[in-house]
């Protein structure tokens, strides 16, 4: 179907939601794929921005803090002042559809994403879950948390907001799926996201090597706590997460359970806190780092706008080079 015959955006978006590091980037990556379903960039900047409001944003000041995401920096998206903020962001889909030149629009959302439903109440929703101390041990990787315990915290948002989402979608507007299955059955996997997105699967979803850096889900990156957790960091996940963790359908390790004093979650914060700092030293340098610490300490005032993007765009260069 060619741009001048798609028809008008009548029907809502689809969100690919779930925590961080559970696998999201490689399954929109892979949809992105298909002949008929838009690319599903990250849009962070839309649910944060109404998370806990009870009124709409002010477009004119939401507009001008928007070039502090780095997925809106990426995005492409020409926000219309004119408009009201539903439907300024509704138009973020219009512009993606007619970029794309597919027909089916979708994103994905990592933090808030329960608020999405204001705007789009009869949006579909795909849940992907990943076992959180997996989760939490790719956050310590990356350098986003400074230990796995903190790590757990990113899950348990996500879990939250699904929990929120999960009671108030009908049956036909959600999907969940494990990322353990869809490393072990990726077309099967596949195959059941198409059929609730209403398109037919298409092998060419799995040719993300092509021109990315991503791998097709491979079944050794499930369950890795396994191999590579020491046995404290596996308690001390387990104890922050209680039941949840068998709720969510995970087994527990069968180590001994452990009753996290005050001074020791202190001292899980204070370690979290420390190493988190040296990763971030290690990765941008001192001083880069430092100047940013400084900038943001300082306050949203605009004269300090242009140091703080160019910092910022040093940052991305950086993050794009680690996560490759």
């Amino acid at each position: 179907m060619s741009l001048t015959q798609l028809p008008p955006i009548d029907f809502p978006p689809f969100f690919l939601v779930g925590s961080v590091r559970s696998g999201t980037t490689v399954l929109r990556l892979m949809l992105g794929h298909h002949p008929r379903i838009c690319r599903c960039d990250e849009v962070e900047y839309v649910a944060s921005a109404i998370a806990g409001r009870n009124d709409w944003p002010d477009v004119a000041e939401y507009v001008r803090q928007l070039p502090r995401h780095h997925d809106y920096r990426q995005s492409g998206f020409v926000p219309d002042t004119s408009m009201v903020f539903p439907d300024m962001v509704r138009d973020l889909f219009v512009q993606l559809r007619n970029a794309d030149g597919r027909e089916l629009v979708g994103a994905t959302v990592h933090n808030d994403f329960d608020e999405l439903t204001r705007i789009w109440p009869n949006a579909k929703f795909i849940h992907l879950d990943r076992d959180p101390r997996d989760v939490a041990r790719s956050c310590v990787a990356i350098g986003w948390v400074g230990n796995a315990w903190a790590g757990i915290g990113a899950w348990l948002a996500a879990d939250d907001a699904w929990q929120r989402l999960a009671k108030r979608l009908p049956p036909e507007q959600r999907l969940e799926l494990k990322f353990e299955n869809l490393t072990s059955m990726t077309e099967s996997e596949l195959a059941r996201i198409c059929e609730f997105l209403g398109v037919s699967y298409d092998p060419v979803m799995m040719e993300i090597e092509a021109d990315s850096t991503y791998r097709r889900p491979n079944p050794r990156e499930a369950r890795s706590w396994r191999d590579g957790a020491s046995p404290r960091e596996v308690r001390e996940m387990e104890a922050r997460l209680g039941n949840r963790l068998a709720r969510a359908g995970y087994s527990p390790s069968g180590l001994p359970s452990l009753n996290l004093s005050v001074a020791h979650r202190l001292a899980l914060s204070l370690e979290h806190r420390f190493r988190r700092m040296r990763f971030s030293q290690r990765r941008y340098g001192t001083l880069k780092w430092a100047a940013f610490a400084v900038l943001r300490r300082l306050g949203r005032s605009r004269w300090l706008e242009q140091p703080r993007e160019r910092l910022r765009t040093a940052f991305d260069t950086l993050n794009q080079q680690h996560m490759k």
